[in-house]
């Protein structure tokens, strides 16, 4: 029974490191592929002149639904964003920039808005490897999150920065759910500030500062593991 047992205990781990195994080494290889495209671009922003429409020429042929590039210092976070098709919201979640099956998926616009809209949405996976948007949650930490205020999103019309106000966890599918997801698009003054005063209120962090007038408003939402269905979002609006 005891050598019956070992068998099954090795054939168990076996089959499980092989899992765990293949899914790192997919991984690795859907990062190896953002690194090309970092490469394509030839992200050099110390040149004293340099053309965005030009620099991003190549994924916009390469793919037309590319919108711009995402940086977070210090995360790791440094991806292409993309816009779904209009019939199919969620096209990137398992799919990589060249339209291809893709455990990590590529970062993207949600359903609702555009990037130029009052308020949009990007959404990323949180990989348990750190990659994608797997270290987005380091802004729960108040203290760090007031050091690494500054988000840059790069579209090929120029350079964006924007600062960090706000962020929270969340879980969907409950009673007490805040939906932040669907505070996205275009809106008058008072409901424009009423979501940001929510966001404001539902904050975890307190970043000491807040938009100014009706500044765009990025939010960055990933998978949390605080609970089962939760959501991590962070809230920035646009400063340049």
């Amino acid at each position: 029974m005891l050598a019956f047992l070992a068998v099954v205990f090795t054939a168990v781990l076996a089959v499980s490191l092989y899992k765990a195994f293949s899914v790192y080494f997919t991984q690795r290889q859907e990062q190896s592929r953002f690194s090309e495209y970092r490469r394509i671009v030839n992200r050099d922003e110390s040149a004293q002149e340099y053309d965005p429409a030009e620099k991003y020429a190549p994924l916009r042929e390469s793919n037309g639904d590319f919108r711009g590039w995402l940086t977070l210092p210090d995360t790791g976070i440094d991806y292409p964003v993309v816009m779904p098709p209009a019939n199919d919201p969620q096209f990137y979640l398992h799919r990589d920039f060249d339209r291809n099956y893709s455990y990590s998926g590529t970062p993207f616009i949600g359903e609702g808005c555009d990037e130029n809209s009052d308020i949009f949405i990007i959404y990323g996976h949180n990989m348990k490897t750190g990659s994608m948007f797997g270290t987005l949650d380091k802004y729960a930490d108040g203290d760090w999150a007031a050091k690494h205020r500054d988000i840059v999103f790069e579209t090929p019309e120029g350079r964006r920065v924007y600062r960090v106000f706000a962020a929270l966890r969340t879980k969907v599918n409950s009673e007490n759910e805040y939906r932040y997801f669907d505070s996205v698009g275009n809106f008058g003054d008072e409901e424009y500030y009423s979501i940001v005063s929510e966001m404001l209120e539902k904050s975890e962090i307190d970043s000491g500062g807040m938009p100014q007038g009706r500044a765009q408003i990025l939010i960055l939402s990933t998978c949390s593991y605080h609970t089962e269905n939760g959501r991590f979002a962070v809230m920035a609006y646009r400063a340049e």
